[in-house]
C-alpha cells in the first residue's frame, strides 16, 4: 500500500506525461508541495516497488503497475471533485482541494458507487484530473518551518489516517508552534498547551502557514 505522498508522486508523473512534458526530477519537485528530501524518499520507494523506472535524460516513467495505480488515484480525484462540485455545490477550487484530501482514503467501491450516482443524475464530469492539487496560499508542510515558528494549520492530508491528531486539536485554523526539529525530520509541536511528537511522514502531511 502506497503512502499519500507516493500516490501523489505517481499521479504527478502521469499528469506531466499527459501534458506532453518530460517528468524530470525538477519538474516533479515543482508540481508537489513537499520537501525535496521527502519526495526523493518516496521516489526511491516507488522504484523499489517497481512502480517507477528511471529513463536517465528522459526522466522517470511509470511501469504498467505504476500507471494503473496513478490512473486509479486520478479517477478518484475526478469523481470526488465532480461529486463535490455538481452534487454538493462547492466552488471549483474548494471541490478540487477537498478531493485532494479525500482521494487517498476513499475505497474503489465507494468511487464506483459515486460515479454511478453522478452518471444517473446526468453528471458532466469525465476523464482524469489534469491539474496539480492546489494548496492554500503560503501553505507548506510543517517540516519546512524552523523551530519556534508560530503557525496556523491550513489542512491535514488524509485526515482519516490521523484521527488522533484531530482528537488532539491539530485541525484547520488551529494555532501551533514548532518546539523542536529532530535529526530525522521528526518534529515536536505544541497545540492547546500540549507537546506532540510527529514522525516525518505525519509532519509532511500537515500543512501550515505563518501566523501574522
Amino acid at each position: 500500500m502506497q503512502t499519500s505522498l507516493e500516490e501523489d508522486l505517481l499521479e504527478t508523473i502521469l499528469l506531466i506525461q499527459q501534458e506532453g512534458d518530460i517528468p524530470t526530477l525538477e519538474r516533479i519537485f515543482s508540481h508537489l508541495s513537499q520537501p525535496e528530501a521527502s519526495i526523493s524518499t518516496a521516489l526511491e520507494q516507488c522504484m523499489h516497488l517497481d512502480l517507477i523506472v528511471s529513463g536517465g535524460s528522459s526522466g522517470y516513467h511509470l511501469t504498467p503497475a505504476g500507471r494503473r495505480a496513478a490512473e486509479m488515484i486520478a479517477r478518484k480525484h475526478a469523481v470526488l471533485e465532480c461529486f463535490l462540485k455538481e452534487t454538493l455545490g462547492l466552488e471549483a477550487e474548494a471541490a478540487s482541494r477537498e478531493a485532494c484530501l479525500l482521494e487517498h482514503d476513499v475505497s474503489e467501491e465507494t468511487i464506483d458507487a459515486l460515479d454511478s450516482f453522478i452518471q444517473s443524475k446526468g453528471g458532466k464530469c469525465r476523464g482524469h484530473y489534469r491539474r496539480p492539487c492546489p494548496t492554500p496560499p503560503e501553505s507548506k508542510p510543517l517540516i519546512s518551518f524552523p523551530e519556534g515558528e508560530p503557525l496556523i494549520v491550513t489542512f491535514v492530508r488524509c485526515p482519516g489516517r490521523h484521527r488522533r491528531l484531530i482528537d488532539l486539536g491539530v485541525i484547520e485554523g488551529e494555532p501551533i508552534i514548532i518546539r523542536r526539529k529532530l535529526h530525522n525530520e521528526a518534529v515536536v509541536i505544541s497545540v492547546k498547551g500540549c507537546d506532540i511528537a510527529l514522525s516525518p511522514e505525519v509532519a509532511s502531511e500537515i500543512h501550515a502557514r505563518r501566523r501574522v
